[in-house]
This record gives structure tokens, sequence and C-alpha cells, in this order.
């Protein structure tokens, strides 16, 4: 029996650990979940039963945080195999040989952990086993992707049972599920394109859980977390299947009769689909808007969704009542600030319950990626230091006015929601930036994500200073 311990940095719930402490458990297995910012001790626990695997999960920007804290751990558990996997060393994964990195893994990552884990526990070699690169006496050992698992129901139901230790998770009222894997689309900001073509030749890329399958694992959390209020379905595009999406809405509400979230695409609506989730109980959904302008969001961002579209869907949530939130990113590629207050203007048309702008953040080895460099938009100094874990702070790109398109993102909650005067929140944006547009901010945020989630808002205002206090820690 190998021991694993997953460090995880954000504050919820994070489902590929879940996932993987379920798997690794099913097969004989320990495994817990730590949560670093909320037991800062956690090291000194460690050190009762040491884990033979210390492993990460990291995105782009949060890699960097997961390095430090490697680099911290390293030397307390000398004899732990230290693992990153996730979105990071799947699409970099020359962070191996980054000190500290003894394995990454790649892709979907059931299989490869818990083939980790056995073949630790028997003292037998691990270097050859798929969608694992592995590091030893300095050289690295590069194994092929494994075929995607296509019956995603043999995966056991993520094990949150370690999140009762911390307070952030125990009583936050939304729980994350997701019902599917992989997107058809080829939106040039997402790694989407990059995934599908290194999977490509080994099996259905888009794949479902059954409706029955993820209704039994709402089921389970409903009984055995009495804190849930609202599921958040984290699924690329929820109304991706229709057929699926009608056989879930009649199970979901017969069994479960409890508001949910998800996320959709303006494509997708219409009047029968919306009936039909509304009629499940959906209380909100999450659609990418991107951009008021057509050529940043159908062009340069690979969007193909229609302005029109976009004011069609938001039309049929508002008839039957159910409240949307909008994705929205400023400080684009060649983006003007003229083109920004298109963003604010759709927004403001179609009556955003809850608008999100953030800063685009150029990822390298995504198509948006190569569009800057080939346009010559980043410094030619950049690397991967200095990408943010956060969509909040400022932009990489050299745009004429990126002061004042970049101090709009700090007001753009109340620049929609209060309707500002474009003439007016032009002069607004212009003056230097200061610690009110961050107040602002600050304050429409917690207001913005306490009504999505249905949260209590002191509850939003101390996860997000926690969060707020690591990133700048770090």
């Amino acid at each position: 029996m190998a021991r694993i311990a997953f460090i995880q940095f954000t504050m919820i719930d994070n489902l590929g650990p879940m996932i993987l402490t379920a798997e690794l458990k099913k097969h004989g297995h320990e495994a817990e979940i730590v949560i670093a910012p909320e037991e800062r001790g956690y090291q000194r626990r460690l050190r009762a039963n040491p884990p033979d695997i210390l492993a990460f999960s990291c995105t782009t920007g949060a890699h960097l945080i997961a390095l430090k804290e490697i680099a911290r751990l390293k030397p307390a558990f000398p004899n732990a195999i230290i693992v990153m996997g996730g979105p990071h060393p799947t699409y970099f994964p020359e962070v191996i040989e980054e000190p500290g990195v003894d394995v990454i893994c790649r892709g979907d990552g059931e299989e490869a952990m818990v083939d980790l884990a056995c073949a630790v526990d028997s003292g037998s070699d691990y270097t050859h086993i798929e969608n694992l690169w592995v590091k030893r006496d300095g050289e690295v050992f590069e194994n092929p992707l494994r075929p995607l698992n296509q019956d995603l129901d043999t995966i056991a139901f993520p094990d949150r049972e370690f999140y009762r230790r911390y307070r952030s998770v125990r009583i936050y009222p939304s729980k994350l599920f997701i019902a599917s894997r992989g997107c058809p689309f080829e939106c040039s900001f997402c790694f989407n394109h990059s995934l599908k073509k290194m999977y490509q030749g080994k099996g259905r890329y888009v794949r479902h859980r059954s409706p029955e399958n993820v209704v039994e694992e709402v089921a389970k959390v409903k009984s055995e977390w009495k804190s849930l209020k609202t599921p958040y379905f984290a699924d690329d595009s929820f109304l991706l299947d229709r057929k699926w999406v009608a056989e879930f809405a009649d199970i979901y509400r017969k069994r479960i009769d409890m508001p949910f979230l998800c996320q959709i695409r303006a494509d997708q609506v219409d009047e029968e689909i919306v009936r039909i989730i509304k009629s499940a109980g959906c209380h909100l959904v999450s659609l990418g808007v991107e951009s008021g302008n057509d050529f940043l969001r159908e062009k340069v961002l690979g969007k193909t969704v229609t302005r029109e579209q976009i004011k069609r869907a938001a039309e049929i949530l508002k008839k039957h009542g159910i409240l949307f939130r909008t994705y929205n990113m400023l400080c684009l590629p060649g983006e003007t600030l003229d083109m920004a207050l298109e963003t604010v203007s759709i927004n403001v048309k179609i009556g955003t319950d809850c608008p999100w702008a953030s800063i685009v953040q150029p990822y390298p080895r995504t198509q948006l990626g190569e569009y800057v460099v080939e346009h010559g938009l980043l410094d030619p100094d950049f690397d991967l230091t200095k990408m943010s874990a956060s969509f909040f702070k400022g932009s990489l790109f050299d745009l004429p006015e990126k002061k004042e398109i970049e101090n709009l993102q700090k007001l753009f909650y109340a620049a929609v929601k209060w309707r500002i005067p474009p003439r007016l929140l032009r002069c607004i944006v212009k003056l230097p930036h200061n610690p009110l547009f961050e107040a602002i901010f600050g304050i429409t945020y917690l207001f913005n994500t306490a009504r999505a989630y249905r949260m209590p808002l002191w509850f939003t205002a101390w996860r997000a200073f926690e969060m707020r206090k690591l990133y700048t820690e770090n």
C-alpha cells in the first residue's frame, strides 16, 4: 500500500485530486488532500506518517506557487516522489527539468497514478508507465499517452471526505461536479485545441457519463454534505448533447430537486432546451461573451458565436427566469479602448445578471499564444515565470491604451450594472490607477460571486481575502 498526499492551493473542491484520491483508495492505497493555505503546519502532520508520493495539480501560472512549495518540501520529505499533474505539465512537460520534480503526469491521470502507486508499493520500476515522464539520475523517460477511457461511469466518484477538515470547503454551499470530458470547439485562447491533437487516434474525445451516474453522485453528496445548496456542473458546455440533457433533467428533477449552475454556449440556446433545464431547477448559467467586438471575438479568439446569438440567448434565459453570468476578456491583442467599451455595451444591452471580466492571459502553445508572438505583441524576454495565477493582474501585451483598459476591467461590473454613460466612463478610466478602483473591483467581485454561487457575503469575502494573501505571498 502506497501513501499519497495531494497538495492544493485553491480553497475549493478540486475535481482532479478528488477523482485521483478516490481511484487510489479503490485500489487499496492511502490518499488524502491538503489545502495548504488553510493548514499552514501540514508538514508536521505529514511527517508523522510520511507519504510515498507528494502530488500537485497545476495550471500555468499557479505552477510557480507549486514549485516554491516543492522546494520547501523536498528537504523535509527526501524519500517522497514529487509528482506534478494537471494542465501545466500536460502542455509544458519540460517542467520535469525543474529541481525537485521527479515525475509529471500528462493528460488523464486516473490509471497512471494508480500504476505509479502500485509500482512504488511493490518496489518495481515505474519509468515506463504511460502518461508519465520520469526523471531519474539526470535522464528523463518520456512515455506516450494511453488511450482515452471511453466509459466514464467506470471512474470512482470524487472523494470529498478530506475536505471536511477545511472550513472553506466544508461550509461552501456549492459543490463541483462534471458530467463529461472533452470539448469539440476551437477557441484560440483555450488549450483544448492542443489536447485534441495530443489524443488524436486514442479514442472518442468528447465523452459523457450516463445521466444516472451523474445524478447518483449528486444524490450521494446531497445526503452526506448538508452544506450543499447548489450543485455546479463545470463541464465546458453542458448543453452539448441535447438528448443527454433531456434525460438528465428528468432524473435530476425527480431525485435531487435542487437549484444548479452550469456553463453553456449562446449558440446552443433555444426555447426548448432552456425549458428543459429550467424544469430541472437550473438557477444560473455562465456563458462566454468574451468580447463585444465581433472581429476580436470571432477572428482573434476563434469564438464562433455571433452577436445575434448572444442577444437571443439572453432574451430566452430572461424569459424563463434563469440568471446568467457572462465571461468577458479585456486587454485582447490589438484591442483599443473603443473596442473594450463595446464589451461593456453588449453586456448592458443583454442585461447581464453577473458580468465578469478578466485580463486575457496569452498562454503559450495555444493558438492565441502563437498569434501574439507572430504579431510581436509580447516582450521578447517573455517566459512562463511572468504568467500570473490570477486573471485580474496587469496585461502582458503592449497596447496603446493598456492602462485605460486595465482600469476598465476593475470597473467592469460597476460599468455594466450601474449603466455608466460611455462618455463618462471613458473619462473615468483615463484617470491614474488608484486604490478606489481596486476597492470598487473588490466590493463588486464579492457581490458578483456571492450572487452567482448563492453564498453568504461574509464567506465570499473571507475566501477572497485568503486567496489574495496566498498570491501576494507567492
